[in-house]
């Protein structure tokens, strides 16, 4: 916009023109109102847009059933193992015998040239320039030295294997004035375990090897080990892990052993669970049907595409199960403790559930996902899709807003050069004007000075 300059005269340019363009703004203004409501439209739609994907993902379990098949492990001895769910399972009582716990190899190094290593910072006769490793099947490359003639020390071997990240760990260990470089495979089990293939020896057992012109004592043969995986048995059935943290001895439930012996591990279904699928159901629903009052007490009051998604909801929670016995059996998300409130939102009655439950849980498993696709969150979630789908009323109505938003957005710079030329024209109109004024009134002050002598 032109910049507005004032002009000593008899009138006030500035004010003026300023006063003429607050009117002349007015068409400009209503339009820049309308582009902020329409942004705040687009802005509700996409919340309404959240909240209804928060509930076509709260329903997934509920489709599948599997918000069913949620149960709470406990061990009888919690120094043996700790047990966690994951999904699925049955309920049961299963008898764990761990014979022995998956191991890392580990090599102990603690001499150099047949002496111990008194400061781990000395240079080792012989060291190699490299050393190499076969871990889980693919071999691996470590430099000690960076150009020729670099010292290797006990510290140069582990800090190069440590900054190689092969799968490999190497920790220095002082016991009084003696120090060890103690090799381990970074995972348990025999895939996961290394050999020395370049740089020193390997024996293959715990004692015998060399490395990079270090050896093993007695000592650090003793204190060395073989990788090896965890043989248990479960309820008489034998089963093997590369890792002390098994997952599919028993389904659904994750076992962490900390060492040998026998335990039980009971599961056992898990009410508190199940509730908390369902409450994540009937929450997000509730938060669209709040998101959908706000949208029409808002920018959006009497779109008659916002008022749809609660109507079109409410028709599927009206609508029974198809095939179901409404009387005899339930068909009815009211049945099974769901319930609507007079204010469009629903209420969970776990209680209530839990006896539906007792009473059929096949029936109650259809209610809410079946093999004819008729279960409440099935259709619900068939009717999300369409909404949220391209042809859908969320979508429809995101082009519907972008669309008028730019219509605004040309007619504001459309306006705004209009705006731009008139205040020039105003500036040029009222400059000369006031300049003209001040000609007379100079011209009259030499009149009055002429007849006054």
């Amino acid at each position: 916009m032109t910049a507005i300059t004032s002009s000593v005269g008899a009138l006030d340019v500035q004010g003026i023109v300023s006063q003429l363009m607050m009117i002349e703004r007015q068409p400009l203004n209503a339009s820049l109102n309308r582009s902020d409501q329409y942004n705040t439209q687009l802005s509700t739609v996409g919340k309404l847009n959240s909240s209804l994907s928060a509930l076509q993902t709260a329903m997934t379990s509920l489709s599948s059933g599997r918000f069913l098949q949620v149960f709470k492990a406990t061990v009888s001895d919690s120094s043996m193992a700790a047990v966690s769910t994951t999904s699925g399972g049955n309920s049961g009582t299963y008898q764990v015998a761990v014979n022995n716990l998956a191991t890392n190899r580990q090599l102990v190094f603690d001499q150099a040239g047949g002496q111990n290593i008194a400061d781990p910072k000395t240079a080792i006769s012989g060291a190699p320039d490299q050393l190499t490793f076969q871990i889980n099947g693919k071999a691996q490359t470590v430099k000690l030295r960076d150009k020729p003639g670099d010292a290797v020390s006990l510290q140069t071997i582990n800090d190069k294997i440590n900054a190689a990240g092969i799968g490999l760990n190497a920790t220095i260990v002082q016991n009084g004035g003696q120090y060890k470089l103690v090799l381990a495979s970074a995972d348990s089990g025999t895939d996961n375990q290394f050999t020395i293939t370049g740089g020193g020896q390997d024996s293959h057992s715990t004692a015998g090897s060399s490395l990079a012109g270090l050896t093993q004592s007695d000592n650090g043969a003793k204190e060395s080990q073989n990788a090896q995986n965890a043989s248990l048995t479960v309820n008489g059935v034998a089963i093997t892990a590369g890792s002390n943290k098994v997952s599919d001895a028993i389904p659904g439930v994750e076992i962490d052993l900390y060492k040998a012996g026998s335990f039980t591990v009971s599961l056992s279904p898990d009410s508190a669970g199940v509730g908390k699928g369902l409450q994540a159901f009937v929450d997000a629903y509730n938060q669209v049907v709040s998101d959908v009052k706000a949208a029409r007490s808002g920018t959006m009051k009497g779109n008659s595409s916002i008022l749809d998604i609660q109507t079109r909801l409410q028709q599927v929670l009206s609508t029974p199960v198809a095939g179901a016995d409404p009387v005899n059996s339930v068909a009815f998300l009211s049945q099974a403790g769901i319930s609507l409130q007079k204010d469009g939102t629903l209420k969970l009655d776990q209680t209530a559930f839990n006896d539906a439950l007792k009473k059929d849980k096949q029936a109650v498993t259809n209610l809410f996902g079946n093999a004819a696709n008729t279960g409440f969150a099935q259709r619900f979630n068939q009717e999300i899709n369409a909404m949220l789908g391209p042809t859908g009323l969320i979508e429809t109505s995101k082009a519907t807003i972008k669309s008028r938003v730019s219509t605004e957005t040309q007619l504001q710079s459309s306006l705004q050069a209009r705006l731009d030329s008139k205040q020039t024209q105003l500036l040029q109109q009222y400059t000369a004007l006031n300049k003209t004024l001040a000609q007379m009134q100079a011209g009259s002050n030499s009149l009055l000075s002429l007849i006054s002598r």
